[in-house]
């Protein structure tokens, strides 16, 4: 018997279901049900439970098949998970997970070119700023609802929008002089020089590009992590426990199944609570709605 097991025996006597259900949205992946199942298989060590697999076509289809109830756990996007959260406040993140060693989270941020001193919001005040579609996370709704909680709306604090096709095209925009500001997204972690581990300096940076150097971050949303892990509020609490724990040690136990889940972040787990997804929650709010309308 592993140690999940030994501690699922440890657990609370708390009522708990008789099987597990676990969803996972496999898009057009023919042999996802294959590629899955050292997870799946992971996921009954950890629980002692039969665990069963439901493969769900979109995102769109895990977020109602876990407001609904028809799956107890499934992996979203933190947008995803915020939706989810929007609808009916019946679910609970456990973990999240990362792309490398440093901390599980990105950060959306605004890039300017870099002047004499340090730019700030103000000195941007009447200048045009790129932004992704109205559908971009990172490029576009998270950075105009966070600035908005900062007291900056976006909207009347810039002379205009400017919808880029991609957030790469925005930083050339700024070099060319097409805009004076754009909306970007980061790790933040690593080295500042390269353009930090991930995002679109990095893309930038890695691409070879002139004008790198004269870029700079003059704003950055609250910590966003990479993914939600999340499970329906309703599971024992005890459940709950025990599979954010066997999931913290999965890389480590299991890479294999870890792996299975995760191909893009294999970083490892690390643990998250709802307010973790705070940057994208205010996305989905009403106090937000107008500043990310699009004309």
């Amino acid at each position: 018997m592993t140690g999940w097991a030994v501690a699922a025996q440890a657990a609370s006597s708390e009522q708990m279901p008789d099987r597990l259900r676990l969803g996972v949205v496999v898009a057009a992946d023919e042999t996802a049900r294959e590629r899955v199942e050292p997870f799946r298989l992971a996921m009954e060590d950890i629980v002692d439970l039969p665990v069963d697999l439901f493969l769900l076509d979109t995102l769109g289809d895990a977020i109602e098949s876990l407001v609904e109830g028809k799956v107890d756990y499934v992996r979203l996007s933190p947008s995803a998970y915020a939706a989810a959260h929007r609808i009916c406040g019946c679910v609970e993140p456990l973990v999240t997970a990362g792309p490398d060693d440093f901390p599980a989270r990105f950060y959306a941020i605004l890039v300017s070119k870099r002047g004499p001193q340090n730019t700030s919001l103000e000195d941007l005040k009447g200048t045009r700023l790129a932004v992704g579609n109205k559908h971009a996370v990172a490029a576009y709704r998270v950075p105009l609802a966070n600035l908005a909680a900062d007291g900056v709306n976006a909207r009347s604090h810039f002379q205009t929008l400017v919808e880029v096709q991609n957030p790469v095209e925005g930083l050339k925009a700024i070099l060319d002089g097409r805009v004076q500001a754009a909306l970007a997204w980061s790790s933040l972690a690593g080295e500042a020089k390269n353009g930090f581990t991930a995002g679109t300096l990095n893309d930038y940076y890695v691409s070879g590009a002139k004008g790198f150097s004269d870029l700079e971050i003059v704003w950055r949303s609250p910590p966003i992590p990479y993914s939600a892990h999340a499970v329906a509020k309703s599971l024992p609490d005890a459940l709950k426990r025990r599979l954010r724990a066997g999931l913290m040690d999965l890389r480590r136990e299991a890479p294999a199944a870890y792996l299975a889940i995760e191909p893009d972040l294999p970083g490892g787990f690390e643990p998250v609570v709802h307010a973790d997804y705070r940057p994208v929650l205010r996305t989905y709010e009403d106090e937000y709605a107008k500043v990310l309308a699009r004309d």
